[in-house]
Formats: C-alpha cells, sequence, structure tokens
C-alpha cells in the first residue's frame, strides 16, 4: 500500500495503523501546492455483495456528510474528501501538527483546578457543536484531543465514523444484534459498551479525564462502588465541594443521572466560577504572610499562586466546599497615638473628653464581653502579645487544628498526640494559633495540649467552657466485601456464546461489567469482542448459505481448510454441517450423472434426506429392494 496512489491523488506515505474495520495511513496530497500531510481512512466492507455495497454506499455517503459539516469548526478536524476505489471506502482529513493531551497527563501530575476548569470549557464548547449536530463521538479520550502547536488550542479527532459506519452496515444486512460497541475501557461508560451511546456518554468520557488530571490516576486505577458502580474519586484529591459535584454528575453510572447535554455543564461551570473562590490549601492562604513556609503534608500537589489580594468574596458555608476557601484578613495596623493636649489646651474641654472616653470605654467593654460569651471574634480579630510565642505538645491522640478560634469554625487537619506544635504568639479567648507542623489554631487546654509560652501564661477561658473536641469523623464500618463471581460469570457468558445464545452472554457479561467487578475490564473487552467476532462469522456464513443455495459445492467446500473463518463453536459447526451436506448432495450429483446398465435412471426426486440414498422400497410388497 505504501506509495499507491489513492484516487490518482493522495499517496500514502505511512501506515498509522490498522484493525478489523481498516486502516489508517498518512499520506501526501499531489494536487496541492507543496503536497502538504493528510490522514486517510479505509474501510473495507464485509462481503463485496452488489446489495451490501449498495447500503454501505449509502451509509458512508450520509455519515462522510455529516463529518463534513462538523469541519466547519476550528477544533474540530476538517473532512477534505471522501471516495470509493475498488470497493473500498476512503475518507480524507486534515491532518493536525501537535500532541496529544496524553502527553500533558502523566501518571502522578496532579493539575490545579482552575487548569482543569479550562480543559472542560474549551473540550465541552466543541462538544455542544457535536451534538447540537446529532452526532455522538463515542471516543472521548486524551489520545482523541491534539494540541495544536500553531495556537495551542485543543483539536477534536477521531469521530470513529468508520466504525460506525461499519456498525449500521451490520445492521443495516439483517444483523441487528452485531451492534459493535464503540469506544475505549475506562473512558467507556455502561450504555455505549452496550452498544448504546447518547450525548451523556461523551459528558461521562469527559468528566473521567478531568477526574484523571486532578488525581494523577490512569481511570482503571480509579475505584468503583461494588453496590452502585459510582467512581470514588474526591477522597484522592481536594476540589472545591460545587466543582466536585459537577464532575461527580457528570460520571454518574446511570445516564439519566448525568448532565444530558454539553450546555448544561457548561452552564453550572459558569455558576461556579460566579459562586466559589479558588480554592487554595489553607496553609496558603493570604491571611498567613508565612504560610507557605510550613507546607501541609497531605498535600502532594502543587497548587497555583493567587495574588495577594483577592477580591472580596462573601462569607461561604462550610457545606459548600471540601477544602477551607476564606477571605484574606488584613494585617494588623498599628493605632494611631492620640493627639497629646499641652497646657494651653482649653480646660473647658477636658470633662468632655474625659466623658467621652468613659463612653468609649463602657461600650467597649460591653462589646468585649459579648463577644466573649458568644465565641464569635473573627477571624482578623486576633490578640497579638509581643514576646508570647512558645511551643504546646499535643496529649491527646487526636488533636483538632481549625481554621479558627472556636467549635464552630472548620477542622482543616489533626495532629497526632506527642507533636510539638510552634506558636505564633496570638491567643484569643482561649485558643492559641499554630504555625506548624500545619497552621490554624487549637484549644490551649491542659486536657488537649501542653503548652510553654514565652513570658505569658497561659490565660484562661473567660466565660467560656472547653470545647468538646470533635474527634475526625470515622469512616462508616467497612461492609463485607461481597464475593466477586465476575469470574465464574464470565465463563458461563463465554459458554454461552460459544453454543450461540449470544443475548445470554451479552447480558451475563454486562452484569459482570455494572458490578464494579474487578473483571469489568475483562467483561467490556469481552462484549466488543464477541459482538465483532459474531457480525464476522454471520456475515461470512451468509455467503456461504448463498453459494449453497445456488448449488455452488465447490464454493462452499473450500471452505472446509478456511483459516480466515471466525473459531466460534456455533458458527462453526453451522459452516461443518453446511460443508458435509454439500459434499453428500456433490457424490450424490455425481452418482446421479454416471448411472450404471444395471441401475434404473432415477426419475425426479423430492429433497434429499441428510443420509446416502438408496432405491425407494417397493410400497405393494414387504420384500426388501434387490441391491445393485
Amino acid at each position: 500500500m505504501l506509495g499507491k496512489l489513492l484516487d490518482r491523488r493522495y499517496q500514502v506515505t505511512q501506515v498509522l495503523g490498522a484493525g478489523g474495520f481498516g486502516r489508517t495511513y498518512l499520506a501526501q496530497d499531489t494536487r496541492r501546492p507543496g503536497n502538504p500531510t493528510c490522514v486517510v481512512k479505509q474501510l473495507k466492507p464485509l462481503t463485496s455483495e452488489p446489495s451490501f455495497l449498495e447500503t454501505a454506499r449509502r451509509l458512508f455517503n450520509s455519515e462522510a456528510e455529516t463529518l463534513e459539516q462538523l469541519g466547519n469548526h476550528d477544533h474540530i478536524t476538517r473532512l477534505l474528501a471522501y471516495f470509493e476505489e475498488d470497493q473500498e471506502f476512503y475518507l480524507v482529513q486534515e491532518y493536525i501538527e501537535g500532541h496529544t493531551l496524553s502527553q500533558e497527563l502523566q501518571p502522578g501530575q496532579r493539575w490545579d483546578e482552575s487548569r482543569v476548569i479550562d480543559l472542560l470549557k474549551e473540550v465541552l464548547g466543541v462538544l455542544e457543536f457535536v451534538h447540537h449536530h446529532g452526532v455522538i463521538h463515542r471516543d472521548i479520550k486524551p489520545d482523541n484531543l491534539i494540541r495544536r502547536n500553531s495556537d495551542q488550542k485543543l483539536v477534536l479527532v477521531d469521530f470513529g465514523a468508520v466504525k460506525q459506519i461499519r456498525t449500521q452496515m451490520a445492521s443495516a444486512y439483517g444483523q441487528p444484534s452485531a451492534t459493535v460497541a464503540v469506544g475505549t475501557p475506562g473512558y467507556m461508560p455502561s450504555e455505549q459498551a452496550l452498544g448504546q451511546p447518547r450525548p451523556s456518554s461523551d459528558i461521562y468520557a469527559l468528566g473521567v479525564i478531568a477526574i484523571q488530571a486532578l488525581t494523577g490516576l490512569m481511570p482503571v486505577s480509579i475505584q468503583e462502588d461494588l453496590n452502585t458502580g459510582e467512581l470514588l474519586w474526591q477522597h484522592l484529591v481536594s476540589v472545591s465541594r460545587g466543582f466536585a459535584n459537577i464532575l461527580t454528575k457528570m460520571v454518574r453510572y446511570h445516564f439519566k443521572d448525568r448532565y444530558q447535554t454539553a450546555s448544561e455543564v457548561l452552564q453550572a461551570l459558569q455558576q461556579l466560577n460566579a459562586s466559589y473562590p479558588p480554592t487554595t490549601p489553607y496553609n496558603n492562604l493570604p491571611r498567613y504572610p508565612s504560610g507557605n513556609e510550613f507546607p501541609n503534608p497531605q498535600q502532594t500537589s502543587p497548587q497555583p499562586n493567587y495574588p495577594p489580594t483577592p477580591p472580596n468574596y462573601p462569607p461561604t458555608p462550610p457545606s459548600q466546599h471540601n477544602t477551607l476557601a476564606a477571605s484574606p484578613a488584613s494585617p494588623r495596623q498599628p493605632v494611631a497615638a492620640s493627639p497629646s493636649y499641652t497646657s494651653s489646651s482649653n480646660s473647658s474641654s477636658l470633662p468632655f473628653v474625659v466623658g467621652a472616653a468613659m463612653v468609649i470605654t463602657v461600650i467597649a467593654g460591653f462589646g468585649l464581653a459579648y463577644a466573649i460569651r458568644q465565641n464569635s471574634f473573627p477571624g482578623g480579630g486576633t490578640n497579638v502579645l509581643a514576646g508570647s510565642e512558645g511551643s504546646c505538645t499535643v496529649k491527646t491522640d487526636l488533636l483538632n487544628v481549625r481554621s479558627g478560634p472556636g467549635t464552630n469554625q472548620n477542622v482543616v487537619n489533626t495532629v497526632q498526640k506527642g507533636r510539638t506544635l510552634a506558636l505564633t504568639g496570638s491567643q484569643q479567648n482561649g485558643w492559641v494559633e499554630i504555625s506548624s507542623p500545619v497552621r490554624g489554631w487549637v484549644f490551649n487546654g491542659s486536657k488537649f495540649v501542653d503548652c510553654n509560652l514565652a513570658n505569658q501564661k497561659p490565660p484562661e477561658p473567660v466565660a467560656s467552657q472547653p470545647p468538646v473536641e470533635t474527634p475526625p469523623p470515622k469512616p462508616s464500618p467497612v461492609k463485607p466485601k461481597p464475593v466477586d463471581n465476575g469470574a465464574k460469570d464470565l465463563e458461563k457468558a463465554a459458554e454461552a456464546y460459544e453454543k450461540g445464545d449470544l443475548l445470554s452472554a451479552l447480558k451475563l457479561a454486562q452484569s459482570v461489567a455494572s458490578k464494579g467487578s474487578e473483571y469489568r475490564d475483562e467483561a467490556v473487552a469481552k462484549i466488543a469482542q464477541w459482538q465483532k467476532e459474531w457480525a464476522a462469522a454471520e456475515a461470512q456464513f451468509k455467503q456461504i448459505q448463498q453459494a449453497f443455495n445456488e448449488g455452488d459445492w465447490d464454493k462452499v467446500l473450500i471452505h472446509e481448510s478456511d483459516t480466515d473463518f471466525p473459531e466460534q463453536r456455533y458458527w462453526r459447526e453451522q459452516l461443518n454441517k453446511l460443508i458435509d451436506e454439500a459434499k453428500r448432495r456433490k457424490a450424490e450429483e455425481n452418482s446421479q450423472g454416471e448411472p450404471t446398465p444395471s441401475e434404473p435412471t432415477p426419475g425426479e426426486q423430492s429433497q434429499p434426506e441428510p443420509t446416502p440414498s438408496v432405491v425407494p422400497t417397493q410400497p405393494s410388497t414387504g420384500e426388501a429392494p434387490t441391491n445393485p
């Protein structure tokens, strides 16, 4: 094939890939200046039967016209030409110079949330256009997203059109059971594995890519809930609650529970940007100037650097985020010295000044007492005692570190017993601020910590009861892992398939895939393999059956040693029966064509039985016939 000139124009220079559906080539367009490179995809029909070719031609042209319409989008490969040559079909598409998204998604390397959101928006815009034209890509994965060198934009390639044409042709040729699942395990949802893709199937695949970028894990490494089939990923990385909810809905197991359109996901992301501030680890918040010196030991991925003075976001309820997002507090400014009054000042103003000072003192005292009773100091209103830095030792098994002073603040981390805590010197209502090993606030109670403050005795809390430390939520008791019968079920499915019960085999394999079994990937692969193999065997058998019906015994018998016929027990048995019957009939015709003088020439006979021919018995007597 190398060097061949297709359509008197496209000269093949390289084979990119090959499969059961055909091949993909790199070629040069010899009719354009500079002979630019293009991609040529070849489709080989199952048979050269005229009626089949006519159906293939109609479906091929229809699919090609759809691809041509999609090519009007700047982020989709353009269809340059499509043609038929020697009863084979070809698509010619533009060649995109760049690298795949797979090269950017390296295992173990995590993307930050904002970068993943940008990725989603870019691809969702393309899917919105594709779905609007009634097309489902069916194979969204990093390998099919190319970062174009010219502008660093992502381009969606390989719509699996050739595979889909093959599937449609098989169905149109009376093979409804031969639906081939188009897609890639790990990115392909359950309904697509059954050959029933929907627009939400593309959304599922894109959601998996986003989770892959956030966690640095390949899809096959992400666990599933054994009971529901849902992906378990949120414990692997910290993202805002709103974004986590969006991703979770994108990858729901059942297609009805997902976003139904790309537009819905884009709208949710727009609302997220308007409602949620950027998420940063607690230790990187701008309110702590030295926070970057004490990285959170649980944070393994690099985080984005945000401006030191981000906009003032409204307070966010704790239920809206998995990670703490807080507005930075302005550093305490030194209090301006009161103007000194000289002896020349008007003495009449002294009573007013003293009276005003008393009123201010009373109001401030009342406010301070009320704030202490309510334990509701704002995050930025801490008492910084000069020279009171020190350390504490954790006495309880697990000490909660909170985002601010008070039990109503979020728990941002925990510290184990025996660890030493470095104090910043800030205290408030019995709480002390720590800077290491993590940054936050802990309660200075003898039951929880043993503190050693420099030049300062730990103050007793005023009008406040020691908080009851709430231990970190314990995981739910692990239920006994149900017995995984995936291997046995797949064996039963394989046996049903070999016996010719394709429907039962697919149902059993799908049950294995839907239960989150460790054999899920194998089940999905088997479903695709069986559908493809069944379609090929059935199509070839129909051709042989046609030759048998026409009495072309030699054309049937050449398949006795046909190694290309699929090794599937049921269809092999059907083929062997056909071959045996063809042998018998050919022998019968040969024996009838050369009668001996003593052998009467048989007259018109009915349909022969599958046994050696004999002379009919005489119904008028009970005597056995005389053998020749």
